[in-house]
């Protein structure tokens, strides 16, 4: 940050710090579950990439382990029907250039023997894989700290303040009325976002609540990530972590009985060495849905020094060090050189 001659200030966005990170599986994976009407997958990928290259240097900037590691992900088929569903999605990501392939049961078996004996094949992205999400915000809170960059972490921003058509100030609730100059503001407060007032129109990012469950891995079992009865089953740290619900709650992170009891029953049918065990952990997080699924980034259309970086969804970490890349170059007036059509923000505004 200091090498482009920025003073950077971060506060944080919400009343539940690193909630949405702590609650995330830490997947990047834009293939396994890539279809072809996914007009960002070229980005995602590229997300992936960015992403698995600068982890080194954040480890070692920082000396903390983001626990990176691109395995392939698996994502098995229980019935005919998924199967010919998996297959087209190989044959279609690897015309467009995509590693992809499709394994036999015993192919699979090979590399994951604890799944479930009545698979019958699976996809694998091999390039896919998952990280530390914890371990990946504070490793970018340091390098941020250690560029130069004040850290008001605790601090909640609430308000913007515009003057004669530029954002002037971020209040705060530790500064409601003075606020933060700046010369320009970046909004990233996730499922946030609409809570900041001042904007000059209302965002389209809501809350979509995702419970999950870690439970030990299966002994002698090799280390693996794994979609399969419509969940993920990732290891992590000598765990299985098991998600993610899809609810509309609002702002509520509690999780229930019934979700809980939901996501071991389907880890119970995708690695049946686990049948009997019980949740060592259970947590919920919140992801930023927009209506159409995609992020938004970009500038604000009549505010100039406004720039939008929320709205993520799923994709948070698998696109969140690309969409800073990004935002750095709109901050700084450069050209880019990625197409942001499906991101604009304006694609709600304008309709």
């Amino acid at each position: 940050m200091a090498a482009h001659g920025l003073s950077v200030t971060v506060v944080d966005p919400g009343p539940l710090r690193g909630a949405a990170t702590e609650a995330s599986a830490g997947m990047l994976a834009p293939l396994v579950e890539a279809s072809e009407d996914d007009a960002t997958l070229a980005l995602k990928v590229r997300g992936r990439d960015h992403t698995s290259t600068l982890v080194p240097e954040l480890e070692d900037e920082s000396g903390i382990d983001i626990g990176c590691w691109s395995p392939g992900i698996f994502h098995i088929a229980f019935t005919e029907e998924e199967a010919a569903d998996l297959r087209h999605r190989v044959a279609w990501q690897r015309q467009q250039g995509f590693a992809s392939e499709w394994l036999s049961p015993d192919e699979l078996r090979q590399l994951t023997p604890g799944v479930a004996d009545n698979v019958i094949g699976a996809s694998v992205a091999p390039e896919d894989g998952a990280l530390d999400p914890v371990g990946l915000r504070l490793a970018l809170l340091a390098s941020a700290g250690a560029s130069g960059a004040r850290l008001r972490l605790g601090e909640r921003a609430t308000h913007i303040e515009v003057k004669d058509g530029r954002v002037v100030a971020v209040r705060t609730n530790r500064a409601p009325k003075r606020g933060i100059k700046c010369g320009a503001v970046v909004l990233a407060a996730g499922c946030w976002s609409g809570r900041i007032r001042g904007l000059p129109r209302p965002i389209s990012v809501e809350p979509v609540r995702g419970q999950m469950v870690s439970v030990p891995w299966p002994a002698n079992e090799p280390p693996a990530i794994v979609y399969g009865a419509g969940i993920y089953t990732v290891y992590r740290h000598g765990s299985a972590i098991v998600g993610a619900t899809t609810e509309h709650v609002g702002f509520s992170t509690a999780t229930t009985k019934a979700a809980v009891d939901g996501l071991m029953d389907s880890v119970y049918r995708v690695y049946p060495a686990l049948r009997g065990a019980e949740a060592a952990h259970k947590w919920a997080g919140l992801r930023p849905m927009t209506p159409d699924g995609n992020p938004i980034v970009g500038p604000d259309p009549e505010i100039p020094n406004l720039f939008y970086a929320t709205g993520h969804g799923r994709a948070g970490i698998m696109l969140g060090t690309l969409t800073g890349e990004i935002v750095l170059e709109l901050v700084l007036g450069h050209e880019l050189e990625y197409d942001l059509t499906q991101l604009d923000p304006r694609r709600f505004w304008d309709s």
